[in-house]
């Protein structure tokens, strides 16, 4: 089998098993550009998909007081830290009320 994986089936059994892995979650192509990327380099995802900021604005957004647990979940963050962000939105908010 060939390897160019255009119009042909890839032999993929060569492959170092993080690149079949990779070939099985997002397929050769996408594989091949995830390795011409990123060849050589040591990649670590963050545990956490969103980054603080962005939790912090769906949650300025998005929280009424109740569903803090709702959020979390979405969000993938613990009750508690969500709680903490809308504290510090609240203080926020209350602080930039004041100047105004």
């Amino acid at each position: 089998m060939g390897l160019t994986g255009k119009g042909e089936q890839a032999d993929i059994s060569g492959l170092n098993d993080v690149y079949r892995e990779l070939c099985d979650l997002v397929g050769y192509e996408n594989m091949l550009k995830l390795y011409a990327q990123y060849k050589g380099f040591q990649v670590n995802f963050p545990t956490r998909l969103y980054s603080k900021e962005y939790v912090r604005e769906v949650v300025k957004k998005e929280s009424d007081g109740s569903n803090t647990k709702e959020l979390a979940r979405k969000l993938g963050y613990s009750e508690r830290w969500i709680r903490k962000i809308v504290e510090e939105v609240a203080s926020s908010e209350t602080k930039n009320n004041k100047q105004d």
